[in-house]
């Protein structure tokens, strides 16, 4: 009956139609039939993430659900989108009032990667903008934004804007420094002129409940992070240079 009704209102299927719209589809069969996406397009049987963080949140003795996108390709912009579909549905559960009761802390690493991003052409395009407005006014909902990055001057000025609290590491980009300086408009140039000669696990705290920026120590981690870049000195000392 259905096809029927797809026929009569549609009509036959039409070979010079398809023949224009073959490039898209197989455009569109590649990124499903891609193994890497089998979890996003063949999710039969597997937990919705929706469902995971409901569970979260609604489970008391449960303080921190992390979310890793790393085995997620970065191939036609699928870790952007996916990530804006969680942060569509966080903004959405929140404007139903699901936080009131126990509010949301989201901390978003890398946020350069996810922030000011648009899929799309430029007469086509399409902001994926969710953590943007989470940043400008999930605050009202009881839901509040975290974000960690090491690109300040890629994120939009409007969303540092809304950072009241900042923590900010050795800076040694002038348009890094720019960006902190305008996203807080109570450090003046001597205060920020500090930040390049900061040390490792120094940090600077800038914000409202600051007079002045204070300048930290961070201690160290009990499992520290594996951050260390090759040892080409190590790897390459025993190879022989090539004759000329």
């Amino acid at each position: 009956m259905k096809g029927q009704r797809i026929e009569s209102d549609w009509g036959d299927f039409d070979d010079g139609a398809y023949n224009n719209c073959a490039p898209l589809v197989n455009r569109i069969t590649s990124v499903v039939t891609y193994p890497e996406y089998r979890s996003v397009f063949e999710s039969t049987g597997s937990t919705s993430l929706f469902s995971l963080v409901d569970q979260f949140h609604a489970n008391d003795q449960q303080r921190v659900l992390r979310v890793s996108l790393a085995a997620l390709p970065s191939d036609f912009h699928a870790r952007e989108i996916v990530m804006n579909l969680i942060g569509r549905y966080l903004l959405k559960q929140a404007r139903r009032k699901k936080f009131t009761a126990r509010p949301l802390l989201v901390f978003l690493d890398e946020a350069h990667n996810f922030l000011n991003r648009h899929i799309g052409e430029e007469e086509f395009k399409v902001p994926l903008d969710a953590f943007d407005k989470i940043a400008k006014e999930g605050r009202k909902y009881w839901l509040t934004l975290c974000i960690a990055t090491q690109r300040p001057r890629d994120l939009p000025e409007g969303v540092l804007s809304q950072m009241g609290t900042m923590i900010v590491h050795r800076l040694i980009n002038d348009k890094d420094r720019e960006v902190v300086e305008k996203a807080c408009g109570d450090i003046d140039r001597s205060a920020a002129a500090f930040l390049p000669t900061l040390g490792p696990g120094e940090a600077a705290l800038i914000g409202v409940d600051f007079p002045i920026p204070l300048t930290v120590q961070m201690d160290k981690p009990k499992a520290e992070p594996n951050s260390r870049g090759p040892d080409f000195q190590c790897s390459w000392g025993g190879t022989k240079e090539s004759p000329a």
